[in-house]
């Protein structure tokens, strides 16, 4: 039996806000084909379009990037 690991998304977004907004387009990916504008727009801010396996991977990973993120910053 092959563990076979799904590869991180291409690129990571910068902002906070572009990666509240790449979770939200993964979360859709997960479920349905995208088109049109929020296809372009996942391309734009992960670098390419996934299937919904990355999609569900994908998102995972940056939901716990920011969760990191916040504890990190965050009140201890």
């Amino acid at each position: 039996m092959t563990n076979k690991k799904i590869p991180l998304p291409p690129q990571i977004p910068q902002s906070s806000k572009d990666v509240e907004r790449a979770i939200c387009l993964l979360g859709s990916r997960t479920k349905v084909e995208l088109s049109g504008k929020p296809a372009q727009e996942l391309v734009a801010l992960i670098g390419r379009y996934p299937n919904p396996q990355e999609a569900a991977a994908w998102k995972q990973h940056l939901k716990q990037m920011v969760k990191s993120k916040q504890q990190c910053y965050g009140d201890d």
